[in-house]
């Protein structure tokens, strides 16, 4: 688990092509366009990932294995809060179990450790509408909700794949900048990854924007003859700001 990430996920990125907020949708024929929504995307964006640097928010997750049979295993539960502390974050675990049986200190010693690490700023993830990320990639608007034409999907994907990018989509509101929901891959997985996705919501209100209310996941991993599926979810709410 790590505090000191620019996006609320202790997880890496995969291919999502759809996301679950808006009506039916059509092809993108509308008056918007790239060009006067990237920049409204940055503010919402930058606004957005300094909400996150200062915020302090609790989460409740769960994770859990399959195998090719179809059992379930490894299920993981965990109760935790974020807190913003100068300019570090803290982990506070309230409750952590694996298969039901409580492991609680060893989640509050594994946050204590890694709390000690310093993160490699060149592995931190962004929201690729960023100012300072948006050169990296390519876009294009694919949908729009017919029942509210001011939201679109935009597509991104980036000129030169590598970690800590991603690729994927986003559905946003066109006069505002403020990104909805958004489901993003690795745009470069490790050897031992096969696939991983991530659909996020934004359906949490601070006095800084929208946040991070829903955090859906699953993948399939492993090595030589030894695989896994894994899927899980984690929800966000009670953000506090300084």
């Amino acid at each position: 688990m790590r505090a000191s990430i620019a996006w609320p996920l202790p997880f890496a990125f995969a291919t999502a092509t759809t996301c679950l907020v808006g009506g039916e949708a059509t092809g993108a024929e509308s008056d918007v366009t790239l060009a006067a929504l990237l920049p409204k995307l940055a503010t919402s964006s930058e606004r957005f990932e300094s909400m996150l640097r200062k915020a302090s928010y609790s989460v409740v997750g769960h994770m859990e294995s399959e195998e090719h049979d179809g059992v379930v295993s490894d299920r993981k539960d965990i109760v935790f809060r974020v807190r913003t502390v100068g300019a570090r974050q803290r982990i506070d675990v309230a409750k952590y179990t694996e298969d039901g049986r409580d492991k609680t200190e060893k989640a509050r010693e594994k946050a204590r450790e890694d709390e000690e690490e310093e993160e490699d700023p060149d592995e931190r993830a962004h929201m690729p509408f960023l100012g300072s990320e948006q050169a990296k990639y390519t876009f294009k608007i694919v949908e729009i909700d017919t029942h509210d034409r001011g939201r679109v999907r935009v597509y991104f994907t980036p000129k030169h794949p590598k970690i800590p990018l991603v690729v994927g989509s986003a559905w946003v509101d066109s006069r505002t900048g403020d990104v909805l929901s958004m489901g993003v891959s690795p745009a470069k997985t490790s050897l031992f990854v096969d696939y991983f996705r991530v659909t996020l919501e934004f359906g949490e209100h601070t006095p800084m924007g929208l946040a991070v209310s829903k955090i859906r996941f699953d993948g399939s991993g492993g090595f030589l003859f030894f695989h896994k599926r894994f899927r899980g979810f984690a929800t966000l709410s009670d953000y506090t700001l300084p």
